[in-house]
C-alpha cells in the first residue's frame, strides 16, 4: 500500500445528462485505478450505515459548498483590493400595491349580476 494514486482530474469526462423534471444525472468516468481508489477511500470514509447513493450526494454537497465559499472569498477579496462596498443594503420601506376592483372587474369575460329576477 505504498503505492500513491493520484487523482488526474484533467483527464476526467464527466457528462451532465439533462433528465425530465428539471433534474440532472452526473456521470464521471474514472480509470481503473482512481476507480480503486474511490472504492477504498469509501470504504474507509463511509459509515455502514449510510447508503452509497447518499454518501456521493453528501461528497458532492460538501465539494459545491466549499466552491461557493472559496468564490465569496475571491469577490470579497477584489472587492477589497477595488474599494468596492459589496453589503446589500436593507430595504428602507415595503412596497405593496393594493388590489382594487372584485374578480368580476377583472375577468369581464364571466357576467355577473347582483339584481334578483322576480317572474
Amino acid at each position: 500500500m505504498d503505492k500513491k494514486i493520484v487523482l488526474d482530474f484533467d483527464s476526467w469526462k464527466i457528462k451532465p445528462i439533462t433528465r425530465t423534471r428539471d433534474r440532472m444525472k452526473l456521470q464521471i468516468k474514472l480509470s481503473k485505478e482512481e476507480a480503486q481508489a474511490f472504492k477504498n477511500f469509501m470504504e474507509l470514509v463511509k459509515p455502514p450505515e449510510i447508503p452509497e447513493d447518499d454518501f456521493l450526494k453528501g461528497i458532492f454537497k460538501i465539494g459545491v459548498e466549499t466552491m461557493e465559499i472559496k468564490l465569496m472569498e475571491a469577490v470579497q477579496e477584489h472587492a477589497a483590493k477595488e474599494g468596492i462596498d459589496i453589503t446589500q443594503p436593507e430595504p428602507k420601506e415595503v412596497i405593496s400595491a393594493p388590489i382594487v376592483g372584485e374578480f368580476s372587474e377583472l375577468n369581464p369575460t364571466e357576467e355577473k349580476t347582483d339584481e334578483v329576477q322576480s317572474d
